[in-house]
């Protein structure tokens, strides 16, 4: 099994990689800009109703302003990526993924929609091996039953994926 990730976080390694994510889609931050409580709640709410609906398209607007508005918002960076994700743009999404990890080294989901990017973009070995950090992690957690299980099947599918004819 592979060791889960260091339990530490690092907030300037997490702020570098979210602004490589940022700067890699074309957009480069300004200073200052902070949304106001009412707009963030709004925002929140308007990103949650479209996810819950299936609409990726629709809750990427609100995710991106979320994220941009607060980097070191684990669970912005996190939506974000997912947003990515659904749309197809993995290499996008992993950078996200990865800043959000960078937040929370230990956190199971977050592994698994990594390793579910890295395997769609063919890096099975990484793939692999964030799986099975995410099962590890998962092992003795009842509320992450389904991570657990949908790591275990990934996993699986990846071995099968590498094997050789």
């Amino acid at each position: 099994m592979a060791d889960p990730p260091a339990a530490a976080p690092d907030p300037a390694a997490a702020m570098d990689q979210w602004l490589d994510a940022v700067r890699s889609l074309g957009i480069h931050p300004q200073a200052g800009d902070v949304l106001p409580a009412e707009a963030k709640a709004a925002l929140v709410a308007r990103r949650q109703a479209f996810m819950e609906a299936g609409d990726y398209e629709s809750a990427l607007d609100p995710a991106w302003l979320l994220a941009y508005d607060d980097p070191m918002d684990r669970d912005h960076a996190l939506e974000f990526a997912l947003c990515l994700q659904h749309l197809g743009d993995m290499a996008s999404a992993c950078r996200f993924y990865s800043a959000a990890l960078l937040m929370e080294p230990t956190d199971a989901y977050c592994l698994y929609r990594l390793g579910e990017c890295l395997q769609s973009l063919g890096d099975l070995e990484e793939a692999r091996s964030l799986f099975a950090a995410a099962i590890d992690l998962c092992r003795d957690e009842p509320g992450y039953a389904e991570v657990r299980e949908q790591a275990r099947l990934r996993l699986d599918e990846s071995a099968g994926e590498g094997a050789q004819p």
